[in-house]
């Protein structure tokens, strides 16, 4: 999110002063555990942007439109995606000789 922030920020005439971005999510761990409830996933994510800028308030907000269609982050949960997990395991090989 901060990096489309500040890419497309000279396009929308937005000066930047400071931005930073803190993300949360709320999520039950319960089936981590094998107790009743929800999934593991995320049951909300919140992106809070502060920008500080002197540019027109309008102009801001069209580039943190634009900049939370452009995150590949936030389309991915708006969207989800399949995810797959690919493993490998490395052993050295003098354990391998016991």
């Amino acid at each position: 999110m901060l990096s489309q922030v500040a890419q497309f920020a000279p396009y929308f005439d937005v000066i930047l002063v400071d931005v930073d971005v803190d993300i949360r999510a709320d999520f039950d761990s319960a089936a981590k555990y094998g107790l009743p409830g929800p999934a593991t996933a995320f049951q909300k994510v919140i992106y809070k942007v502060n920008v500080v800028s002197p540019s027109p308030v309008q102009y801001v907000n069209a580039l943190l439109q634009h900049a939370k269609q452009s995150c590949h982050t936030s389309q991915s949960f708006i969207h989800p995606v399949p995810v797959e997990v690919q493993t490998i395991i490395k052993q050295p090989a003098d354990l391998l000789d016991n």
